[in-house]
């Protein structure tokens, strides 16, 4: 498990390529104002893997649950205007049937199809629900028509010439590259968490938009932040997050916090593509959403009630205090709390990189200045030198689990208070939702807590952990932890899928050091791991990352020019750069750490052998038969 203090060190190295940047123009870069496009979806088709006759009912399970239709081909055998009951559903009883009352908003549909001579080929006509008529509702294609989350069918007295050939499951979704992405490692259950989540961002891409799950089919910003993590984790296509940013600019939601998620997912986009396009275009929209005009004269703190977790249940009794009012929009106080304002500061150093890389100097300045002087505020007004936390918010006595994540993740905590301050969130468990779950762990990593991360990711002693996912045979993730904490939960909602985007960026350690991953940093944090094999995509390529019997093996993308690498201790690492041309050299020159090295050359991949335990910079040339030293 790494130390507090290099965590820390290799995050302060990868976020100094942008603090305190200035452009040197004053002037903003101005481009041509077009929309995103809508990415267009894809239907493909799973056969069963269960094909199973139970009396006169045909059972049959595809294996994974995805938005879809069921496709059933019926021999002419049949008598015209036979009718088929079909059943659709996510859950199965205890018997091994669909689940006809599953509960909450889990799916279940029954319908029928009719058999008309001549036509052999049959879709099921799906009835939208009623839900579906708010104007921020997603759809599908009309080509494609009506869909529904399932992974099991029923068919009731089908005929017996009727063939699991003759039966499929139709699969809607965007262009998604499944080999670009991989995780493996010496904990089964660490691994199973991991393919769940990666399946739910290729599942819940139906729509072309990000959305919160089948019931409402609705975007929401905060649900987006974590869907696109995730999704660009698994596969480095923007196109469905760059679409949900601006659909969500013109159709906001109403929570605090889910305001300040945008100019973070517009900076999350700006990173991992390294194109300013997204920001530029909707630039004025994004500042907007810092909610400046909300702001105390006095010392910079956000005044206004918070979502803080949803559902109200797993806020960690935030508020419980003559100040924990509420409103009518299920917000609450104190009305100048900890996590609004954690939210705040954050979105305000979003904002302050925007700003730089679309060429807005004053804004940068305004922004930095701003979040210089929440920092003070909010560590004068919520860390309570006594108990040494924080609490939930102005007057408040009350510390929450919530008032203090969010400024461990959010890089608010001074380095002499990280450990106490970590040292309660983890006493604390898992104390919030599976979207709190998201910065919960990232806070963890940043204070070097990995193994304790790792363990909230695995725990099967509880419901409140995708462990509960598995063990009810779910292969999306889930909108709460269990029904007993939302009674109308749905099994089909990609913001509880945290751990496709940690696993990525704090245990295999990758994250760009500049936008674009131009420059990359590769930190593993493998707590008690053993052995870890993976991928992450990445819009240059994908990053390897290997680790077991003490040795660290690291593939960048060709034309990566610089690798920040942290090889664990007791370990040497290895660093590989594929390149296009054609090297007759067996060696190349590298700079390691500042010094020139030789790197050698093995069938158009530059290696840099025995990397030894800490942090190491590894610079590269771009290695063309007429430009191979030019950096150097």
């Amino acid at each position: 498990m790494k130390g507090t203090s290099t965590v820390l060190a290799g995050l302060a190295l990868a976020l100094s390529f942008t603090k305190n940047i200035v452009p040197a123009s004053a002037s903003p870069t101005i481009m041509p104002r077009t929309p995103q496009p809508q990415p267009a979806t894809i239907v493909s088709t799973f056969a069963p893997v269960v094909f199973q006759r139970k009396g006169t009912t045909l059972f049959i399970d595809f294996g994974l649950d995805v938005y879809g239709n069921l496709q059933v081909t019926l021999p002419s055998t049949v008598a015209n205007n036979t009718v088929f009951p079909v059943r659709l559903g996510e859950k199965l009883t205890s018997a091994g049937a669909i689940d006809r009352s599953p509960g909450g908003s889990i799916n279940y549909v029954s319908l029928s199809i009719t058999y008309k001579t001549g036509t052999s080929t049959y879709l099921l006509n799906i009835p939208p629900k009623p839900a579906y008529t708010n104007p921020a509702a997603q759809h599908a294609p009309a080509s494609v028509g009506e869909i529904t989350p399932f992974r099991y069918a029923e068919i009731d007295n089908a005929p017996t010439s009727l063939t699991a050939s003759s039966v499929k499951q139709t699969f809607v979704h965007t262009a998604f590259n499944t080999e670009s992405s991989s995780f493996q490692s010496s904990d089964p259950t660490l691994n199973a968490v991991y393919a769940r989540c990666k399946h739910t961002m290729r599942a819940t891409t139906a729509f072309a938009c990000y959305i919160d799950g089948n019931r409402e089919r609705v975007p929401y910003e905060a649900d987006a932040y974590i869907n696109f993590q995730s999704h660009m984790a698994c596969d480095s296509n923007p196109a469905v997050g760059r679409y949900t940013i601006e659909f969500l600019l013109a159709h906001p939601t109403w929570p605090t916090e889910w305001s300040y998620h945008m100019p973070m997912l517009a900076n999350a986009e700006y990173w991992l593509t390294g194109s300013t396009t997204v920001c530029n275009n909707n630039y004025d929209a994004l500042k907007a959403k810092l909610l400046m005009n909300k702001a105390r004269a006095s010392d910079g703190l956000i005044n206004s009630v918070g979502i803080i977790d949803w559902p109200a249940g797993e806020r960690d009794s935030f508020g419980l205090t003559p100040n924990g009012t509420t409103d009518p929009s299920n917000q609450i106080g104190p009305a100048v709390n900890a996590v609004v304002n954690a939210f705040y500061y954050n979105a305000l150093n979003k904002m302050a990189e925007i700003a730089a890389a679309t060429n807005r100097p004053a804004d940068v300045t305004l922004f930095q200045t701003t979040a210089q002087q929440v920092y003070a505020s909010y560590n004068a007004v919520f860390f309570n030198n006594v108990t040494g936390i924080y609490t939930d918010g102005e007057g408040s006595t009350h510390s929450s689990l919530h008032a203090n994540m969010f400024p461990l993740a959010f890089d608010l905590v001074p380095p002499q208070y990280q450990s106490q301050v970590a040292d309660f969130v983890q006493s604390r468990g898992m104390a919030c939702s599976v979207y709190g779950a998201q910065y919960l762990l990232e806070g963890l990593f940043k204070a070097g807590r990995a193994a304790y991360a790792i363990s909230l990711m695995t725990n099967t002693t509880t419901k409140r952990s995708w462990t509960n996912f598995l063990a009810n045979n779910s292969t999306m993730t889930w909108e709460a932890w269990d029904i007993q904490y939302k009674p109308n939960l749905t099994w089909n909602h990609a913001w509880g899928a945290a751990p496709a985007n940690i696993i990525a960026r704090y245990v295999m350690g990758v994250r760009p050091v500049t936008p674009g991953f131009t420059k990359i940093l590769v930190a593993p944090q493998l707590g008690g791991l053993t052995s870890v094999l993976g991928a992450v995509s990445t819009v240059r390529g994908n990053v390897t990352v290997s680790y077991g019997n003490g040795k660290l093996n690291v593939t960048v993308p060709p034309g990566t020019q610089s690798l920040n690498v942290t090889v664990p201790s007791s370990a040497t690492g290895t660093v590989s750069l594929p390149v296009t041309a054609k090297l007759k050299a067996r060696s190349v020159p590298v700079l390691w750490n500042g010094q020139q090295a030789m790197g050698r050359v093995d069938d158009q991949v530059v290696i840099v052998d025995n990397v030894g335990p800490g942090e190491h910079l590894i610079e590269f040339s771009d290695y063309t038969r007429n430009n191979m030293t030019s950096r150097f």
